[in-house]
């Protein structure tokens, strides 16, 4: 595959990627749980990197808005040891014959470059779960940065602290 272009510094990216054919990759609650930890766990170490603005996680798909704050490929590494450590995951719990493949592509990142599509992107996303027809009221809808963003005290908190019960 070609080598992607860098990622800029402080800019934001609307950060998504499909299970194959669009099949559903969370079976259970525990296993949106699992990848709400692998979230967590990778957060810790690129945290001075990234920062995670939005997200939204559904049966088949995922989106993110990010804020990257260096410059080069510390998203890329971020997205790639988030969806490998989900991938050995699902392999563990239901065995490598079954899951060979999980994700389409690489993930796909698209440059937010202005705060208008910016903010249209975060709407988006958080409301992502409504699109398809999972919830009609977004705030009952776990999984999504809705809530914590809906609630947020500044723009510049952190909303990805998750809670443990999730983990």
């Amino acid at each position: 595959m070609p080598r992607r272009k860098p990622f800029l510094k402080n800019q934001y990216y609307h950060v998504y990627n499909r299970w194959l054919q669009k099949s559903t990759l969370f079976f259970e609650f525990r296993d949106f749980q699992r990848f709400l930890f692998y979230i967590w766990k990778w957060m810790e170490e690129f945290r001075d990197s990234i920062w995670i603005v939005a997200y939204s996680i559904l049966p088949n798909h995922f989106h993110f808005v990010i804020l990257n704050k260096e410059e080069w490929l510390q998203l890329s590494n971020f997205m790639s040891r988030l969806t490998s450590s989900y991938a050995k995951y699902m392999w563990t719990k239901y065995g490598s014959q079954t899951w060979l493949r999980f994700f389409e592509s690489r993930f796909k990142a698209k440059l937010l470059d202005n705060q208008e599509y910016l903010d249209q992107c975060i709407h988006y996303v958080e409301f992502n779960p409504v699109k398809h027809a999972l919830t009609d009221n977004i705030e009952n809808r776990l999984f999504t940065s809705y809530d914590k963003n809906s609630k947020k005290a500044s723009p510049n908190q952190e909303i990805l602290a998750l809670d443990w019960e999730f983990v």
